[in-house]
C-alpha cells in the first residue's frame, strides 16, 4: 500500500512539471535589456532589472522589470542548466504584471554568454504564461541581458 501511494506521488509530481505552456491574457510581448544586480552566489537567486519595451494586449507600453532567479549551476561549454524557481515584475504603462519563474535553462555558448529560456507565470494582472528568450554576456561587468517576451507556441 505505501509503494502505491509513492508511485501515485511521483505520477502527480511529474503531471504538475509538465504543465502545457497557456498563453498570457492580456497577451505581453516585447523587448526587454537589463543587467544582473547579484549572482545567485551573493543573494540565492540571479537577480536582473531593466527596461521593456512592450506591448500589452497590442498596444505599446514601455516599462521595467525585475526578475529572481534560480538556477543550477552555470553549465559548461555546450551543456545546458536548468532554471527551476524564481518571481518576476513588470511595470507597464498598461498596468503591474507578476507572477513565478516555473522553469527554463540555460546554455553556455562557449564565449562567455549564454542563451536563457524561461516559462513565466503571469498571476497577478492577468493569467497565463509568457516566454522569455535572450543571451546573458558575462563578458562585461556587469552582467548583461537582451531577450524577448513572447508568447507560448502551441
Amino acid at each position: 500500500m505505501k509503494k502505491s501511494f509513492s508511485l501515485v506521488g511521483v505520477l502527480v509530481v511529474f503531471l504538475l512539471s509538465v504543465q502545457p505552456a497557456i498563453g498570457s491574457n492580456p497577451t505581453i510581448v516585447g523587448e526587454i535589456s537589463g543587467v544582473e544586480l547579484c549572482p545567485q552566489s551573493a543573494c540565492g537567486a540571479a537577480i536582473f532589472t531593466g527596461t521593456c519595451d512592450c506591448k500589452v494586449n497590442n498596444l505599446h507600453a514601455v516599462g521595467f522589470f525585475w526578475v529572481a532567479v534560480q538556477h543550477a549551476p552555470l553549465p559548461d561549454p555546450f551543456f545546458s542548466s536548468p532554471i527551476f524557481a524564481g518571481n518576476w515584475n513588470l511595470t507597464t504603462l498598461m498596468g503591474n504584471f507578476s507572477g513565478d519563474v516555473l522553469e527554463g535553462s540555460i546554455f553556455n555558448n562557449n564565449d562567455n554568454t549564454f542563451t536563457v529560456t524561461a516559462r513565466l507565470r503571469l498571476e497577478k494582472g492577468g493569467t497565463g504564461d509568457v516566454i522569455v528568450t535572450g543571451l546573458l554576456d558575462h563578458n562585461d561587468f556587469p552582467p548583461t541581458f537582451e531577450g524577448q517576451l513572447v508568447q507560448p507556441e502551441f
